[in-house]
């Protein structure tokens, strides 16, 4: 009787604690009327095929119940229905927001080859309350001469570049890098090239890139 005991837990508990006795008992004494093995195999299959659908039909009946009561409720009091659903609106975006933010940032990897490779490098000396700063030009060229633990690397920079044309002027986010941050990101112009070190200086002449 245990099995079967454990195939009624598919009941509400308040269903068990109302009928899980008595069929209990009418169950024991099926099983004891019951001697072929046949037979018995033919009983456990029913007992568990009619637990699970009669389960699953007293679940949604007490759902109904329960959302007829809630809409009774609801409908008494407008105003805390507005708020309850103003407030439960709130918090699914708000968790959606932050769940998209997690995703992008932390779970999914970066589009880039061997992404579990690629490490930012900051100096930590601080500077005017900053504890890690940008490094100036001379540093990059002094830390790239002297490194010995990595197999590449590149520099960047980001900043706010206004777009002008017969439209009004637009602000784009742009950015500075030098040559070997593209190869090192294992990413491909879709046309044209990127600079080469012979370019990577202010008088080379410029090279359009389409990515």
């Amino acid at each position: 009787m245990r099995l079967y005991r454990a195939l009624l837990r598919a009941y509400p508990s308040s269903f068990r604690a109302e009928y899980g006795d008595e069929m209990c008992a009418v169950f024991a004494e099926r099983r004891r009327d019951t001697t072929h093995p046949l037979l018995v195999m033919v009983l456990w299959i029913e007992a568990f095929f009619d637990i699970a659908w009669n389960a699953l039909a007293v679940h949604l009946d007490i759902l109904c119940q329960d959302l007829r009561y809630a809409a009774r409720m609801l409908a008494r009091s407008p105003g805390f229905a507005l708020t309850a659903v103003a407030v439960a609106a709130l918090g699914i975006g708000a968790t959606t927001a932050a769940f998209t933010m997690v995703d992008y940032v932390l779970i999914r990897p970066l589009p880039y080859a061997d992404a579990d490779r690629l490490v930012k490098l900051y100096q930590t000396t601080p500077v005017n309350g900053f504890k890690y700063w940008e490094l100036s030009p001379a540093n990059y060229r002094d830390w790239k001469r002297g490194s010995t633990s990595f197999e590449s690397m590149g520099a960047f920079t980001g900043h706010l570049v206004s777009l002008t044309g017969q439209d009004e002027p637009l602000s784009v986010s742009a950015g500075q890098v030098t040559s070997e941050v593209f190869p090192m990101l294992g990413r491909q112009p879709i046309l044209g090239r990127y600079f080469n070190a012979e370019e990577d200086h202010e008088s080379a002449s410029a090279t359009v890139v389409l990515s």
